[in-house]
């Protein structure tokens, strides 16, 4: 892998990243409480989805982060979140003090499924300390109506001190989510800049996970900067392949969305990255299921979609959402990407992949997209980078 390459990309990240505007947030209150639909035990059932206002990646801290993702924008950048305020957040969850939604009765135990996020890793003790995470779910282990919790980590914090140490008090279903993003090594580190440049840790964390029964969910962000459309699906679809070998118990496809401070939107603005089209993710999933003949494996599609905010829409970002919501998402044309969008939602909840094949080809935009994926280019991804960055990273040095 070309080291001035990522160099390059890491210098344009940071750059952008310094342009986060600072924001002060109260850290007793969540970032966002959301419900919405998801496909558990054979059903459609809701589940709830809380973000607590936390430290911030770390990765993001000390590297610049992902390329695609910004949801530092929604970290107090110069207020630590203490063990304190992690309860408070959480207990704030549990009595239902915290729902600003005033008009919904909310009750933890109607939802079979509930997602702790923290925007970054929860399982990483200088985001979250070992005695803060343990809080949470042994408090949450007193609802009986909640069967499984879902939280996310990069690889390298999951060992056997993180989850035993939540496993110890919490006896249903934990799952967690890992950003693999590319199995290709080059391509997770230059276009995705994820910092994870051995798969090993990968699988070494599914490995502990399963030691201790929790599940093991495989985050793939489609169509990194710097790929074509074609490229991005082709590594999708790969990368799909590797987790089920590697004993992923479900891979979520998280098509690219667009967040301020990010290298993925800087790409946008000088005309050099569109967001994956909706039709890509149809290919993916047609070409898994023909590969492996998993016709049940647990297929999730992620995206920022309109659901139901309880919590957090705190008008500072775009549309009047929160400061985590894109501005732009996957997307086809404007005619037929909400008949593509609800026909998401229904495969996310029953994993039907009828729901999308029964998509019929738009008049206005297939044919684009069919065209768009007979797109080549023969350099180098580390040549691309050169190419797009490189001025601005020699004005630098």
């Amino acid at each position: 892998m070309n080291e001035v390459a990522k160099n390059i990309v890491e210098t344009k990240i940071k750059k952008l990243r310094s342009g986060t505007p600072i924001k002060e947030f109260n850290n007793n209150k969540l970032a966002e409480v959301e419900i919405n639909k998801f496909f558990y035990n054979g059903s459609m059932i809701d589940r709830v989805m809380v973000v607590l206002r936390a430290n911030g990646c770390e990765h993001y801290k000390t590297n610049g982060g992902c390329s695609m993702c910004a949801h530092y924008n929604g970290t107090s950048i110069n207020n630590i979140v203490t063990d304190r305020n992690y309860k408070k957040q959480w207990d704030s969850v549990l009595d239902g003090t915290g729902i600003e939604k005033k008009d919904y009765n909310f009750n933890i135990d109607n939802f079979p499924v509930v997602c702790i996020y923290n925007l970054g890793s929860f399982l990483n003790v200088n985001e979250i300390s070992l005695e803060a995470a343990k809080y949470i779910f042994s408090k949450l282990n007193e609802h009986a109506g909640v069967k499984k919790a879902i939280i996310e980590s990069r690889a390298e914090y999951i060992n056997d001190e993180t989850i035993n140490n939540i496993k110890s008090v919490y006896s249903n279903t934990i799952e967690v989510g890992i950003g693999v993003e590319s199995t290709n090594n080059k391509i997770r580190e230059l276009c995705h800049h994820k910092g994870l440049d051995d798969l090993k840790i990968i699988k070494t964390a599914v490995e502990i996970l399963h030691k201790y029964n929790c599940k093991a969910l495989a985050y793939i962000n489609l169509k990194p900067v710097f790929l074509t459309e074609q490229e991005a699906i082709d590594d999708a679809i790969q990368t799909c392949l590797d987790c089920i070998e590697m004993g992923f118990d479900a891979i979520s496809i998280e098509p690219t969305s667009l967040q301020e401070h990010s290298l993925a939107n800087y790409m946008y603005e000088i005309g050099e990255y569109r967001v994956p089209w909706l039709w890509s993710i149809r290919d993916i999933l047609n070409e898994v299921y023909k590969k492996t003949g998993l016709q049940s494996y647990d297929f999730r599609i992620g995206g920022y979609f309109d659901e139901e905010v309880l919590s957090g829409s705190q008008g500072v970002g775009f549309e009047g959402k929160n400061e985590l919501f894109p501005h732009l998402t996957s997307s086809n044309c404007s005619i037929c990407t909400p008949n593509f969008v609800n026909k998401i939602k229904e495969f996310n909840c029953t994993y039907d992949i009828a729901c999308l094949n029964d998509i019929q080809k738009c008049e206005h935009c297939y044919s684009i997209w069919e065209e768009t994926k007979k797109i080549k280019d023969s350099r180098k991804i580390e040549q691309r980078i050169i190419d797009v960055l490189g001025d601005d990273y020699a004005n630098k040095m």
